[in-house]
Protein backbone atom coordinates (compact mmCIF):
# COMPACT_ATOMS: atom_id res chain seq x y z
CA UNK A 1 0.00 0.00 0.00
CA UNK A 2 1.47 3.42 -0.91
CA UNK A 3 2.26 6.05 1.70
CA UNK A 4 0.44 8.92 -0.13
CA UNK A 5 2.15 11.54 2.00
CA UNK A 6 0.71 15.05 2.37
CA UNK A 7 2.63 18.08 1.01
CA UNK A 8 3.93 19.07 4.45
CA UNK A 9 5.55 15.64 4.90
CA UNK A 10 7.14 15.85 1.44
CA UNK A 11 8.52 19.28 2.33
CA UNK A 12 10.09 17.83 5.50
CA UNK A 13 11.64 15.00 3.44
CA UNK A 14 13.47 17.61 1.37
CA UNK A 15 15.15 18.71 4.61
CA UNK A 16 16.26 15.11 5.21
CA UNK A 17 17.90 15.02 1.77
CA UNK A 18 19.55 18.42 2.28
CA UNK A 19 20.95 17.61 5.75
CA UNK A 20 24.74 17.94 5.89
CA UNK A 21 25.47 16.58 9.38
CA UNK A 22 24.16 13.72 11.50
CA UNK A 23 22.57 16.21 13.90
CA UNK A 24 20.79 17.99 11.04
CA UNK A 25 19.59 14.68 9.61
CA UNK A 26 18.35 13.50 13.01
CA UNK A 27 16.36 16.73 13.47
CA UNK A 28 14.99 16.53 9.92
CA UNK A 29 13.92 12.89 10.31
CA UNK A 30 12.22 13.65 13.62
CA UNK A 31 10.27 16.51 12.01
CA UNK A 32 9.43 14.35 8.99
CA UNK A 33 8.09 11.57 11.21
CA UNK A 34 5.81 14.05 13.01
CA UNK A 35 4.18 14.92 9.67
CA UNK A 36 3.67 11.33 8.48
CA UNK A 37 0.02 10.26 8.93
CA UNK A 38 -0.27 7.00 10.83
CA UNK A 39 -2.20 4.36 8.90
CA UNK A 40 -1.60 0.91 7.42
CA UNK A 41 0.03 2.31 4.30
CA UNK A 42 2.74 4.09 6.33
CA UNK A 43 3.54 1.33 8.86
CA UNK A 44 6.72 0.20 7.07
CA UNK A 45 7.87 3.79 6.49
CA UNK A 46 7.34 4.74 10.15
CA UNK A 47 9.31 1.68 11.27
CA UNK A 48 12.18 2.52 8.90
CA UNK A 49 12.33 6.15 10.03
CA UNK A 50 12.33 5.19 13.71
CA UNK A 51 15.11 2.68 13.03
CA UNK A 52 17.21 5.32 11.29
CA UNK A 53 16.60 7.84 14.08
CA UNK A 54 17.79 5.27 16.64
CA UNK A 55 20.92 4.56 14.57
CA UNK A 56 21.79 8.24 14.24
CA UNK A 57 21.32 8.78 17.99
CA UNK A 58 23.74 5.92 18.72
CA UNK A 59 26.35 7.28 16.33
CA UNK A 60 26.09 10.83 17.71
CA UNK A 61 26.47 9.57 21.29
CA UNK A 62 29.52 7.48 20.34
CA UNK A 63 31.15 10.50 18.73
CA UNK A 64 30.45 12.61 21.81
CA UNK A 65 31.98 9.98 24.12
CA UNK A 66 35.17 9.82 22.02
CA UNK A 67 35.53 13.61 22.06
CA UNK A 68 35.29 13.53 25.84
CA UNK A 69 38.01 10.90 25.98
CA UNK A 70 35.60 8.14 26.82
CA UNK A 71 37.10 5.80 24.24
CA UNK A 72 34.93 3.17 22.61
CA UNK A 73 34.91 1.65 19.17
CA UNK A 74 34.36 4.10 16.34
CA UNK A 75 31.32 3.22 14.22
CA UNK A 76 33.13 4.46 11.13
CA UNK A 77 36.33 3.69 9.31
CA UNK A 78 37.08 6.13 6.52
CA UNK A 79 36.63 4.40 3.19
CA UNK A 80 39.76 3.97 1.13
CA UNK A 81 40.18 2.20 -2.19
CA UNK A 82 37.23 1.28 -4.39
CA UNK A 83 35.13 -1.19 -2.35
CA UNK A 84 34.75 -1.47 1.42
CA UNK A 85 33.91 -4.94 2.79
CA UNK A 86 33.15 -5.64 6.45
CA UNK A 87 33.89 -9.05 8.01
CA UNK A 88 31.09 -10.15 10.35
CA UNK A 89 30.89 -13.22 12.55
CA UNK A 90 30.52 -14.64 16.04
CA UNK A 91 33.54 -15.30 18.26
CA UNK A 92 36.34 -17.63 17.08
CA UNK A 93 34.99 -18.06 13.55
CA UNK A 94 38.28 -17.03 11.94
CA UNK A 95 37.70 -13.42 10.85
CA UNK A 96 41.16 -12.26 11.95
CA UNK A 97 42.85 -15.22 10.25
CA UNK A 98 41.12 -14.33 6.98
CA UNK A 99 42.00 -10.65 7.43
CA UNK A 100 45.70 -11.44 7.91
CA UNK A 101 45.76 -13.85 4.97
CA UNK A 102 44.18 -11.29 2.62
CA UNK A 103 45.90 -8.09 3.74
CA UNK A 104 49.17 -9.29 5.30
CA UNK A 105 48.43 -7.24 8.42
CA UNK A 106 48.74 -8.68 11.91
CA UNK A 107 45.80 -8.55 14.29
CA UNK A 108 45.26 -9.89 17.77
CA UNK A 109 44.26 -13.47 17.10
CA UNK A 110 44.03 -16.34 19.57
CA UNK A 111 41.67 -19.00 20.91
CA UNK A 112 40.43 -16.52 23.52
CA UNK A 113 36.99 -15.17 22.59
CA UNK A 114 36.54 -11.49 21.71
CA UNK A 115 40.29 -10.94 21.20
CA UNK A 116 39.62 -8.26 18.57
CA UNK A 117 38.33 -5.15 20.33
CA UNK A 118 38.53 -2.49 17.61
CA UNK A 119 37.84 -2.55 13.87
CA UNK A 120 40.98 -2.68 11.75
CA UNK A 121 41.23 -1.78 8.05
CA UNK A 122 43.46 -3.44 5.49
CA UNK A 123 43.65 -3.60 1.70
CA UNK A 124 44.01 -6.15 -1.08
CA UNK A 125 43.93 -5.76 -4.86
CA UNK A 126 41.86 -7.58 -7.47
CA UNK A 127 42.75 -6.83 -11.09
CA UNK A 128 43.29 -3.13 -10.43
CA UNK A 129 40.39 -2.78 -7.99
CA UNK A 130 41.43 -1.89 -4.44
CA UNK A 131 39.28 -3.64 -1.85
CA UNK A 132 39.34 -2.37 1.72
CA UNK A 133 38.67 -5.15 4.23
CA UNK A 134 37.58 -4.38 7.81
CA UNK A 135 38.22 -6.86 10.58
CA UNK A 136 35.66 -6.26 13.32
CA UNK A 137 35.06 -7.34 16.92
CA UNK A 138 32.97 -10.49 17.20
CA UNK A 139 29.21 -10.15 17.42
CA UNK A 140 27.65 -11.29 20.68
CA UNK A 141 24.34 -13.09 20.98
CA UNK A 142 22.53 -10.30 22.76
CA UNK A 143 19.82 -8.11 21.29
CA UNK A 144 20.76 -5.11 23.46
CA UNK A 145 24.55 -5.17 23.18
CA UNK A 146 26.15 -1.78 22.42
CA UNK A 147 29.05 -3.78 21.00
CA UNK A 148 26.78 -5.16 18.29
CA UNK A 149 25.39 -1.70 17.52
CA UNK A 150 28.87 -0.35 16.85
CA UNK A 151 29.75 -3.25 14.54
CA UNK A 152 26.46 -3.04 12.65
CA UNK A 153 27.02 0.70 12.12
CA UNK A 154 30.11 -0.31 10.15
CA UNK A 155 28.05 -2.79 8.15
CA UNK A 156 25.43 -0.16 7.31
CA UNK A 157 28.04 2.12 5.75
CA UNK A 158 30.00 -0.59 3.90
CA UNK A 159 29.63 -1.53 0.24
CA UNK A 160 29.40 -5.27 0.96
CA UNK A 161 29.60 -7.82 3.78
CA UNK A 162 31.50 -11.06 4.32
CA UNK A 163 29.77 -13.33 6.85
CA UNK A 164 32.31 -15.69 8.42
CA UNK A 165 30.92 -18.93 9.88
CA UNK A 166 32.55 -21.87 11.67
CA UNK A 167 31.68 -25.23 10.10
CA UNK A 168 32.20 -27.06 13.42
CA UNK A 169 29.21 -25.18 14.86
CA UNK A 170 25.63 -24.94 13.56
CA UNK A 171 26.15 -22.75 10.48
CA UNK A 172 22.45 -22.17 9.81
CA UNK A 173 22.02 -20.92 13.37
CA UNK A 174 25.03 -18.58 13.05
CA UNK A 175 23.83 -17.14 9.74
CA UNK A 176 20.20 -16.80 10.85
CA UNK A 177 21.25 -14.86 13.91
CA UNK A 178 23.55 -12.52 11.97
CA UNK A 179 20.88 -11.92 9.34
CA UNK A 180 18.25 -11.15 11.97
CA UNK A 181 20.56 -8.57 13.58
CA UNK A 182 21.24 -6.97 10.21
CA UNK A 183 17.53 -6.86 9.41
CA UNK A 184 16.78 -5.15 12.73
CA UNK A 185 19.37 -2.55 11.78
CA UNK A 186 17.73 -1.85 8.42
CA UNK A 187 20.14 -3.97 6.36
CA UNK A 188 19.04 -6.72 3.99
CA UNK A 189 21.36 -9.24 2.33
CA UNK A 190 18.65 -10.68 0.10
CA UNK A 191 18.20 -8.72 -3.09
CA UNK A 192 14.59 -8.31 -4.10
CA UNK A 193 13.52 -7.51 -7.63
CA UNK A 194 12.58 -3.84 -7.66
CA UNK A 195 10.12 -2.11 -9.94
CA UNK A 196 11.97 1.18 -9.57
CA UNK A 197 15.64 2.10 -9.18
CA UNK A 198 16.53 5.78 -8.75
CA UNK A 199 20.08 6.98 -9.30
CA UNK A 200 20.45 10.63 -8.31
CA UNK A 201 22.66 12.79 -10.53
CA UNK A 202 23.99 16.32 -10.38
CA UNK A 203 22.60 17.46 -13.75
CA UNK A 204 20.58 16.42 -16.77
CA UNK A 205 17.08 16.49 -15.30
CA UNK A 206 14.99 13.32 -14.84
CA UNK A 207 15.47 10.61 -17.46
CA UNK A 208 13.52 7.35 -17.63
CA UNK A 209 14.69 3.94 -18.81
CA UNK A 210 11.83 1.52 -19.47
CA UNK A 211 8.35 1.70 -18.00
CA UNK A 212 5.13 3.20 -19.35
CA UNK A 213 4.80 6.29 -17.19
CA UNK A 214 4.87 9.81 -18.55
CA UNK A 215 8.25 11.49 -17.93
CA UNK A 216 6.49 14.68 -16.77
CA UNK A 217 4.53 12.78 -14.09
CA UNK A 218 7.68 11.11 -12.75
CA UNK A 219 9.63 14.39 -12.79
CA UNK A 220 6.83 16.21 -10.91
CA UNK A 221 6.66 13.51 -8.23
CA UNK A 222 10.43 13.47 -7.71
CA UNK A 223 10.47 17.27 -7.57
CA UNK A 224 8.02 17.11 -4.64
CA UNK A 225 10.72 15.22 -2.74
CA UNK A 226 13.57 17.53 -3.74
CA UNK A 227 15.00 15.34 -6.52
CA UNK A 228 15.58 17.31 -9.72
CA UNK A 229 18.19 15.21 -11.54
CA UNK A 230 18.04 11.41 -11.68
CA UNK A 231 18.22 8.36 -13.90
CA UNK A 232 15.17 6.19 -13.19
CA UNK A 233 14.88 2.53 -14.21
CA UNK A 234 11.28 1.25 -14.40
CA UNK A 235 9.64 -2.08 -15.07
CA UNK A 236 6.63 -2.07 -17.39
CA UNK A 237 4.22 -2.42 -14.45
CA UNK A 238 5.83 0.30 -12.29
CA UNK A 239 3.44 2.94 -10.94
CA UNK A 240 3.86 6.39 -9.40
CA UNK A 241 3.23 4.75 -6.02
CA UNK A 242 6.22 2.48 -6.67
CA UNK A 243 8.36 5.54 -7.38
CA UNK A 244 7.27 7.19 -4.14
CA UNK A 245 8.09 3.98 -2.25
CA UNK A 246 11.55 3.91 -3.85
CA UNK A 247 12.22 7.51 -2.82
CA UNK A 248 11.31 6.76 0.80
CA UNK A 249 13.04 3.36 1.01
CA UNK A 250 15.47 3.29 3.94
CA UNK A 251 16.42 -0.38 3.97
CA UNK A 252 19.97 -0.77 2.69
CA UNK A 253 20.78 -3.80 0.53
CA UNK A 254 24.32 -5.10 1.03
CA UNK A 255 25.72 -7.87 -1.19
CA UNK A 256 26.90 -10.64 1.13
CA UNK A 257 29.44 -13.40 0.72
CA UNK A 258 29.52 -16.34 3.14
CA UNK A 259 33.01 -17.57 4.03
CA UNK A 260 33.10 -20.98 5.70
CA UNK A 261 36.07 -21.82 7.93
CA UNK A 262 37.17 -25.13 9.49
CA UNK A 263 35.25 -27.10 6.85
CA UNK A 264 37.94 -29.79 6.82
CA UNK A 265 37.00 -30.65 10.42
CA UNK A 266 33.29 -31.00 9.61
CA UNK A 267 32.86 -32.01 5.95
CA UNK A 268 29.20 -32.94 6.43
CA UNK A 269 28.33 -29.44 7.65
CA UNK A 270 28.26 -27.95 4.16
CA UNK A 271 25.55 -30.38 3.06
CA UNK A 272 23.53 -29.76 6.21
CA UNK A 273 23.58 -25.99 5.71
CA UNK A 274 23.14 -26.15 1.91
CA UNK A 275 19.53 -24.82 1.89
CA UNK A 276 20.81 -21.59 3.47
CA UNK A 277 24.20 -21.41 1.75
CA UNK A 278 22.71 -21.93 -1.72
CA UNK A 279 21.03 -18.52 -1.56
CA UNK A 280 24.37 -16.69 -1.32
CA UNK A 281 27.83 -16.68 -2.81
CA UNK A 282 29.59 -19.20 -0.56
CA UNK A 283 33.34 -19.81 -0.36
CA UNK A 284 35.30 -22.32 1.71
CA UNK A 285 38.46 -20.87 3.23
CA UNK A 286 41.66 -22.54 4.37
CA UNK A 287 45.33 -21.58 4.17
CA UNK A 288 45.77 -23.32 0.80
CA UNK A 289 42.93 -21.37 -0.87
CA UNK A 290 43.81 -17.77 -0.03
CA UNK A 291 44.40 -16.57 -3.60
CA UNK A 292 41.42 -18.54 -4.95
CA UNK A 293 39.06 -17.05 -2.37
CA UNK A 294 40.44 -13.51 -2.87
CA UNK A 295 39.93 -13.81 -6.62
CA UNK A 296 36.36 -15.10 -6.21
CA UNK A 297 35.50 -12.29 -3.80
CA UNK A 298 36.92 -9.63 -6.11
CA UNK A 299 35.13 -11.00 -9.18
CA UNK A 300 31.80 -11.36 -7.36
CA UNK A 301 31.86 -7.85 -5.87
CA UNK A 302 32.92 -6.26 -9.16
CA UNK A 303 29.99 -7.87 -10.96
CA UNK A 304 27.40 -7.51 -8.21
CA UNK A 305 28.16 -3.84 -7.51
CA UNK A 306 28.12 -3.25 -11.28
CA UNK A 307 31.49 -1.53 -11.54
CA UNK A 308 33.79 -0.79 -14.46
CA UNK A 309 37.47 0.21 -14.70
CA UNK A 310 38.45 3.30 -16.69
CA UNK A 311 42.11 4.07 -17.47
CA UNK A 312 43.15 7.64 -18.21
CA UNK A 313 45.65 8.72 -20.86
CA UNK A 314 47.90 11.72 -20.34
CA UNK A 315 47.53 14.01 -23.42
CA UNK A 316 51.04 15.42 -22.94
CA UNK A 317 53.11 12.24 -22.83
CA UNK A 318 50.64 9.54 -23.89
CA UNK A 319 51.13 7.52 -20.68
CA UNK A 320 48.21 5.39 -19.49
CA UNK A 321 47.46 5.38 -15.77
CA UNK A 322 48.70 2.33 -13.88
CA UNK A 323 45.62 2.30 -11.65
CA UNK A 324 42.10 2.62 -13.06
CA UNK A 325 39.26 4.82 -11.92
CA UNK A 326 36.54 2.48 -10.67
CA UNK A 327 33.03 3.79 -11.41
CA UNK A 328 29.48 2.47 -11.67
CA UNK A 329 28.39 0.80 -14.89
CA UNK A 330 26.56 3.37 -17.00
CA UNK A 331 28.96 6.18 -16.08
CA UNK A 332 29.37 8.85 -18.73
CA UNK A 333 32.45 10.75 -19.87
CA UNK A 334 31.42 13.87 -17.93
CA UNK A 335 31.40 11.94 -14.64
CA UNK A 336 34.97 10.75 -15.20
CA UNK A 337 36.02 14.29 -16.18
CA UNK A 338 34.59 15.55 -12.89
CA UNK A 339 36.41 12.83 -10.95
CA UNK A 340 39.75 13.76 -12.51
CA UNK A 341 39.56 17.55 -12.14
CA UNK A 342 36.85 20.19 -11.96
CA UNK A 343 38.56 22.16 -14.76
CA UNK A 344 38.30 19.20 -17.14
CA UNK A 345 34.58 19.02 -16.42
CA UNK A 346 33.98 22.77 -16.72
CA UNK A 347 36.10 23.33 -19.86
CA UNK A 348 35.36 19.99 -21.54
CA UNK A 349 35.63 19.95 -25.36
CA UNK A 350 35.70 16.27 -26.29
CA UNK A 351 37.24 12.93 -25.31
CA UNK A 352 39.09 10.18 -27.13
CA UNK A 353 38.28 6.58 -26.24
CA UNK A 354 40.36 3.46 -26.87
CA UNK A 355 39.02 -0.07 -26.40
CA UNK A 356 39.79 -2.67 -29.08
CA UNK A 357 37.39 -5.13 -27.43
CA UNK A 358 34.28 -3.11 -28.21
CA UNK A 359 35.21 -0.40 -30.70
CA UNK A 360 35.73 -1.10 -34.39
CA UNK A 361 38.25 1.72 -34.59
CA UNK A 362 40.30 3.28 -31.78
CA UNK A 363 40.36 6.01 -30.77
CA UNK A 364 36.87 7.41 -31.29
CA UNK A 365 36.02 11.03 -30.56
CA UNK A 366 33.03 11.38 -28.22
CA UNK A 367 31.07 13.96 -26.26
CA UNK A 368 30.39 14.30 -22.55
CA UNK A 369 27.30 12.02 -22.64
CA UNK A 370 29.12 9.01 -24.10
CA UNK A 371 28.60 5.91 -21.91
CA UNK A 372 31.80 4.20 -20.82
CA UNK A 373 32.56 0.50 -20.55
CA UNK A 374 35.01 -1.69 -18.65
CA UNK A 375 38.69 -1.22 -19.59
CA UNK A 376 38.07 1.89 -21.68
CA UNK A 377 41.07 4.20 -21.99
CA UNK A 378 40.08 7.86 -22.03
CA UNK A 379 41.88 11.08 -22.93
CA UNK A 380 39.94 14.28 -22.17
CA UNK A 381 40.59 17.44 -24.12
CA UNK A 382 39.63 20.71 -22.42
Amino acid sequence: MPANLPPQAKAKWKKVIEAKTKQEKLQALTEFLSEVPKHKGTEKLVMQVRRQIARLKEEIELEKSRKKGGGGTSPFIEKEGDIQVVLLGLSNTGKSTIFKAFTGLETLCSEAPFETTRPQPGMFNWEGVEIQLLDTPSLVQSESSSRNSQILALAFNADALALVVDATRDMTSQLSYIESMLRARGITIREEKKRVIIEKRSSGGVNLIGGRLKPSEVANLLRDYGIYHALVWLTDDATLDDIEAAVLEMTAFKPAIIIVTKAEAAPEALDEAEPYLSKFKTLVFDSSKVEIVKNEIGKYLFQTLELIRIYTKNPKNGEISARPLVVRKGARVEEVARRIHSRLYKDFKYALIWNDRRLKFSPVRVGRDFELDDLDVIEIVA
